[in-house]
């Protein structure tokens, strides 16, 4: 589909979809408005700057053009293409979900000459709302019971844990080894790396690059200062360090240290350490604290019921692009996620292409559901205030022990603000679709409270 258009007798225009809500257009500029950009240009340097022997404001023109002609010509031309093109936006009433990709660069720019260049961008998708004032949903009720306190009190102990070295053989479950290995094949050093730390707790884990089966099995036992050296083929596809590939190794472990966890016990010191002198007063804080996550956890179950219905009720193409920048985006968070739990970096990146496919129809659901949820929100007025965006700024740098404004400045010149920004507006309307919903409550019944084996 395309279409031809003068905008205000300055210039004329083709659009043309170059795919699912992926548009052309074709822009002309007449020469009239071309030297307006030139003539705007000249006057404001003209009355701004000082060469000697003229007075400021009356420097001829040619010897402006002489001295700043190459800097005129790009600032002009930047100019009328971005003016030109947001113009031709605005009168469209386009919705722009990327950045414009412009092909001016290469193109002869003159004073009082015709213009025109191309430009490349995604558009919102033309999607029909489904109902969404009265969407059937069940919430799951849970009562706290006392096996929920002694969980979330657990796992408060557990988050207080420390470790510390010890002369003892690896052995406890929650031991964390401090190794160096180094990769031998036929004598030769191959591969040197020190790994600090290891947890072993996991049947599989990574020494190094390197996949290894049931790590307590093999490291159990040893002591610092002891070694162990294990055969190992690598896999015939071993991406992280393609040279090893199909290489049959020696591995050679030392253990440079043990370190066993220290979980703090219950007791007036822990209770006092949480600010409690009581301990009635620090159960009743540990229920209203287990209560909350209980409805946490029943909000996010109902927005994810949110999601599903829009999946499931909107058929519409989407713009390929935006859907790939957020793949590539869930795909990095899965990356982080296992690097941070000490996956070597070269072996999660190895897994990018696994995830990119299992991320590709997720992807396309948030954007979907994203689109729909961005429609509501013109329809019901929902607005995000300056108020809000600092107060979330707040609670992010509490969360990261950071300065709020420092935060916020780094939040800006990452141009994440207005990312922020829109996951507030996305949260406004989800909160709103659900007061307005048809919900039906579901009392949580545990296994063993029904009488079935857990």
């Amino acid at each position: 589909m395309a279409g031809s258009q003068p905008l205000e007798n300055a210039m004329a225009f083709v659009l043309t979809d170059t795919g699912p809500c992926r548009k052309r257009a074709d822009i002309q500029l007449n020469p009239d408005e071309v030297q307006k950009g030139f003539n705007a240009a000249y006057e404001e340097i003209c009355d701004t700057i000082a060469l000697p022997g003229f007075r400021k404001g009356r420097i001829p023109r040619n010897i402006v053009a002489k001295k700043f002609s190459k800097n005129i010509v790009q600032e002009v031309k930047e100019k009328l293409v971005r003016k030109s093109f947001f113009d031709m936006v605005e009168e469209q009433k386009l919705k722009l979900i990327s950045q414009p990709k412009f092909d001016e660069q290469e193109r002869e720019f003159s004073e009082g000459a015709e213009f025109s260049f191309s430009v490349s961008f995604e558009v919102q998708p033309a999607l029909a709302l489904p109902e969404y004032r009265k969407i059937p949903l069940v919430k799951r009720v849970k009562k706290v019971v006392e096996a929920d306190l002694q969980q979330t009190q657990e796992t408060l102990l557990k988050s207080r844990t420390t470790y510390a070295e010890v002369e003892a053989p690896i052995g406890e479950a929650d031991d964390v080894a401090v190794l160096s290995l180094e990769a031998l094949e036929s004598g030769a050093n191959v591969y040197h790396s020190h790994l600090f730390p290891c947890p072993i707790s996991a049947e599989a884990g990574y020494l190094d690059i390197f996949p290894i089966e049931n790590l307590k099995g093999l490291l159990g036992g040893l002591r610092k200062g002891h070694f162990k050296e294990i055969p190992f083929t690598v896999p015939a596809e071993f991406p992280v360090k393609a040279e090893l590939a199909g290489k049959k190794l020696q591995l050679k472990i030392t253990v440079d240290g043990v370190r066993r966890a220290q979980v703090p016990e219950f007791g007036p010191e822990f209770m006092q350490s949480l600010g409690f002198d009581k301990e009635e007063d620090y159960r009743e804080a540990l229920r209203r604290g287990v209560e909350r996550e209980l409805e946490k956890r029943a909000q996010a179950e109902l927005k994810r019921q949110i999601y599903d219905y829009f999946d499931a009720q909107i058929s519409t193409d989407l713009p390929e692009e935006t859907v790939k920048r957020h793949r590539d985006y869930l795909v990095n968070l899965r990356l982080v996620s296992l690097m941070r739990a000490g996956m070597p970096n070269e072996q999660a990146e190895a897994r990018r292409k696994e995830f990119e496919g299992e991320a590709f129809q997720e992807a396309r659901r948030e954007i979907k559901v994203g689109f729909a949820l961005t429609r509501i929100a013109e329809e019901e007025k929902v607005f995000v205030t300056e108020r809000e965006v600092n107060v979330r700024v707040v609670q992010l740098a509490q969360q990261r022990g950071m300065n709020p404004e420092k935060l916020r400045e780094e939040l800006e010149k990452n141009h994440e603000l207005d990312a922020l920004r829109g996951q507030i507006k996305e949260e406004k309307v989800l909160d709103l679709i659900i007061k307005k919903a048809d919900i039906r409550e579901e009392e949580f019944v545990r296994a063993e409270e029904a009488g079935v084996k857990a």
